[in-house]
C-alpha cells in the first residue's frame, strides 16, 4: 500500500475511533471540521503520484526500446482521433502514435461515432481494438513518446457505404 493510501486509511481509522467512542486516538472536532480539505489535498496528491508514475514507467519503456528502431511490432489501437491512431504494444506495455498523415494511400476521417479513421476513396480503415503490425520510427525517451508507422493495410469497415 502507498504511504498516501496508508494515510486515508488512517484518517478513517481515527474517524472510527471517535465515531463508535472507542478510547483515545480518534479525530479531534478541529480534524473532523477539516477532513473535506484533507480528502482533496490526499486525492490531489494521489493523482500526481500516478502521473509521475505513468511518466517513469513511460520513459523507462521507451528509452528500453530506443535501440529497436525501424523494428516491425505485433500492436493494437487503443485510441483513434482525428489526428491519428495511438497504438499499445501488449508485449512490452508500451504505447505510442501513428501520425494520420502517415498512412497515406487516401485521406483519412475520423468517425467519433464508430472509433475509426476510414479512407474518403475507398472507404478502409482503421478502427479501435484492430490488431496490426506496425514499425517503430523515432522515440524520445526524455519525453516517453514513441511514433509508429502502420504496416497493416486498411480494412473494410463495417457500414461503409465503399467497402
Amino acid at each position: 500500500t502507498s504511504p498516501i493510501r496508508r494515510y486515508a486509511d488512517l484518517i478513517v481509522h481515527r474517524g472510527l475511533i471517535a465515531a463508535l467512542g472507542l478510547g483515545p486516538g480518534g479525530l479531534t472536532q478541529d480534524e473532523e471540521a477539516r477532513l473535506e480539505d484533507v480528502a482533496v489535498l490526499i486525492s490531489g496528491t494521489e493523482r500526481r503520484a500516478m502521473s509521475a508514475e505513468r511518466d517513469t514507467v513511460d520513459r523507462l519503456i521507451s528509452a528500453y526500446l530506443a535501440e529497436r528502431i525501424d523494428d516491425r511490432f505485433d500492436a493494437r489501437i487503443s485510441g483513434v482521433t482525428k489526428s491519428g491512431l495511438f497504438v499499445q504494444l501488449p508485449q512490452y506495455g508500451a504505447d505510442g502514435f501513428i501520425p494520420v498523415s502517415t498512412l497515406g494511400g487516401d485521406y483519412y476521417i475520423y468517425d467519433e461515432t464508430a472509433r475509426s479513421l476510414f479512407g474518403e476513396r475507398s472507404g478502409k480503415g482503421y478502427q479501435l481494438a484492430d490488431r496490426v503490425e506496425v514499425r517503430l520510427v523515432e522515440v524520445a525517451p526524455m519525453a516517453g513518446a514513441m511514433r509508429f508507422e502502420m504496416l497493416t493495410d486498411p480494412k473494410p469497415l463495417p457500414g461503409s457505404s465503399r467497402s
